[in-house]
C-alpha cells in the first residue's frame, strides 16, 4: 500500500462498529420485544443474530491477540440471557480489539494464519471482523423495519458521530 494512499483507519471503523452496537442496544432497551422477531433460517431470532455478531467480535479479538493462533471452529456458543449479557460481550470484544489495535503495527498487519480453507493476513481478519458487523447490523435495521417497529434516524457512517 503507498503511503500517500487515502485510507481509513481500523480504529475509526471499529468506533464506527462501537457505534452502531451501542445505538442498537439502546434501541432494544427501549424496544425489548424487538429482540424476538423471527429472522428465519439457522438465526431464528433477532436476539440470535446480535448475539451472533457479538460472538464473532469475540472470536476474532481473541484469535486476533494470540500469535500464531489459527481454527477452523466457530465461535463456542455462549449462554445470552439478556441486554445487560450482549453490552458485557460486545465491550469486551471491543475492549480486545481496541488493544489489538493500538499495539498492531505494519508487520503484525501482515502477518498470516490459517483459518479453515484459507490463509489470511491480521489485515483481513480485522477487515472481517468490523466489516461483518455492519453488513449484519444493516440486516438487523431492515428486520426492524419490516417488523413494523418505530425507526430511528439512518445508521450510515455519513450520519454518525465517528470521524470528521
Amino acid at each position: 500500500m503507498n503511503a500517500q494512499a487515502p485510507s481509513v483507519a481500523f480504529a475509526d471503523l471499529l468506533a464506527y462498529t462501537d457505534y452502531l452496537a451501542q445505538k442498537w442496544l439502546n434501541y432494544f432497551q427501549q424496544h425489548p420485544k424487538a429482540l424476538d422477531i423471527d429472522v428465519g433460517g439457522k438465526t431464528g431470532t433477532l436476539r440470535d443474530l446480535v448475539t451472533h455478531i457479538f460472538q464473532v467480535e469475540l472470536f476474532f479479538a481473541d484469535l486476533l491477540l494470540q500469535p500464531g493462533a489459527g481454527s477452523m471452529a466457530p465461535p463456542a456458543k455462549l449462554d445470552v440471557h439478556g441486554l445487560e449479557d450482549l453490552q458485557q460481550m460486545h465491550q469486551t470484544a471491543h475492549q480486545k480489539l481496541t488493544r489489538y489495535i493500538d499495539s498492531a503495527n505494519e508487520e503484525a498487519l501482515q502477518h498470516t494464519r490459517t483459518l479453515g480453507p484459507v490463509t489470511v493476513s491480521d489485515r483481513k481478519t480485522l477487515t472481517q471482523v468490523v466489516l461483518h458487523g455492519v453488513h449484519h447490523w444493516a440486516q438487523v435495521a431492515m428486520e426492524v423495519r419490516q417488523a413494523g417497529f418505530p425507526t430511528e434516524k439512518p445508521q450510515d457512517i455519513i450520519a454518525s458521530p465517528v470521524m470528521t
